[in-house]
């Protein structure tokens, strides 16, 4: 994931440990059941050591494990084990606005890290002057979505990047610069925010595709019948909604949190090769004479 859009530069924040928990956490939200999770984690077991790809299936197959006991799935049925937290399909906007927090979180901390890498390159200054108060406008506009009276915490960021912007320049022209800024920038990181709410939808609908299969298995009734119907309804989600949820946390990852503090400036660190060893120069017989 790291490497996607780059190699992160001496003064960008490498973003691979915090990957290894964020991929798995959105993965499993989406694909929520704790059957089908643990055929993923069989699976990555299986192919470990083979390719490349093995580990994510392993943490992912872990994480829909966990989220198959929140929602309390097993094969896509909902009677057999209690749901620890609440039913996708039951509490459909309870399922939507928990990944929304979640993106506030997470697209906070990539403003923290680019201002991490503002302070390795020096540059700490003018972060503090203007991104910081960028971050101060998300905070509050997203806060006004849940009570209105985070809107003059909204009205003190966008004064805070304006005023700092004119102290960077000293001029009105830069001040004009930071409002286009704020424009743009602030329709594009609430946009990146609901973005996230294709984790809770994913989940709704794969919770929706194996209850639609968990019916067919009623309609056709006890026996092999039915049996069958549970068998191949949960190879087709465990292999579409799986290919599917891995694009969308790929897609979540790469182009709504990267672009926060990521350009990918650097170039992968590859060693000198060790030198040959020197050649004594063995003595030959004298050619002429002095």
């Amino acid at each position: 994931f790291a490497r996607a859009l780059g190699v992160p530069a001496h003064d960008e924040a490498d973003p691979t440990p915090l990957l290894a928990a964020v991929a798995p956490l959105l993965f499993g939200y989406m694909f929520g059941d704790l059957g089908q999770g643990l055929v993923l984690l069989g699976v990555g077991l299986g192919l470990r050591g083979r390719f490349a790809f093995a580990p994510l299936l392993i943490f992912g197959g872990v994480s829909a494990s966990l989220f198959g006991l929140l929602f309390g799935s097993l094969f896509g049925l909902e009677h057999l084990i209690p749901a620890l937290w609440l039913r996708p399909l039951e509490d459909p906007v309870g399922v939507l606005v928990v990944p929304l927090g979640f993106a506030v979180a997470l697209l906070s901390l990539g403003q923290l890290l680019r201002g991490l890498g503002a302070w390795w390159g020096g540059r700490w200054a003018d972060w503090l002057a203007t991104e910081a108060g960028f971050l101060v406008l998300y905070l509050g506009a997203v806060g006004a979505w849940w009570d209105s009276g985070s809107l003059w915490l909204a009205l003190l960021g966008a004064l805070w990047c304006l005023a700092g912007a004119y102290w960077l320049h000293r001029r009105a022209t830069g001040v004009l610069a930071a409002a286009a800024h704020l424009a743009e920038g602030g329709l594009q990181i609430l946009v990146n925010t609901l973005s996230f709410a294709r984790v809770g939808a994913f989940a709704l609908a794969h919770a929706a595709l194996c209850s639609a299969f968990v019916a067919l298995a009623e309609v056709v009734g006890s026996g092999v019948g039915a049996a069958l119907v549970l068998v191949l309804g949960n190879l087709l989600v465990i292999g579409l909604e799986g290919l599917v949820v891995s694009i969308q946390t790929t897609r979540l990852v790469l182009f709504e949190f990267f672009v926060r503090f990521l350009e990918g400036k650097g170039r992968v660190f590859r060693p000198l090769a060790v030198p040959p060893e020197e050649v004594g120069l063995q003595p030959g017989p004298a050619r002429g004479g002095v």
